[in-house]
């Protein structure tokens, strides 16, 4: 695997990311460390991490099917376009925790937190009910 090295900078970098930062974070996001990663883009560990949640790169999701990401797609087509504010967080009774392990698929949704986000995003139980099934002709 060869990896591209940036701007030979080893300190913090206050910048705007730069379109080649931001591929290389995507492409190698899971593969290396955070560190890693920082360290070949000249930039903190926290602001790698940061950069990653403000963009919704998603490393090491368990759940097989992401649910909330689905649901958001039927009434946002890009999920990553949502987001949540503290009146959505207590309307639906999911703490911010909660949300973003759902959200990035650690942890699976509950029954009661599903229904709750259908009400909240408007989603018809039809549409909610479709959402679920598995299709044997998509790839995934």
């Amino acid at each position: 695997m060869i990896i591209p090295k940036f701007g030979g900078k080893k300190f913090m970098n206050n910048g705007r990311w730069k379109p080649e930062e931001e591929d290389f974070i995507r492409k190698y996001a899971g593969k290396m460390t955070l560190q890693q990663l920082a360290d070949k883009v000249g930039r903190s560990r926290l602001a790698v991490q940061l950069y990653m949640h403000r963009k919704h790169i998603v490393v090491g999701q368990t759940v097989r099917r992401n649910l909330v990401q689905e649901m958001l797609r039927i009434k946002f087509k890009h999920p990553e376009n949502f987001m949540p504010t503290r009146t959505f967080y207590k309307t639906v009774g999911i703490n911010q925790m909660r949300w973003w392990d759902i959200f990035y698929g650690r942890k699976s949704i509950t029954q009661q937190e599903y229904i709750a986000l259908c009400e909240y995003f408007g989603v018809t139980m039809q549409e909610a009910f479709e959402a679920r099934q598995l299709c044997i002709f998509e790839e995934q």
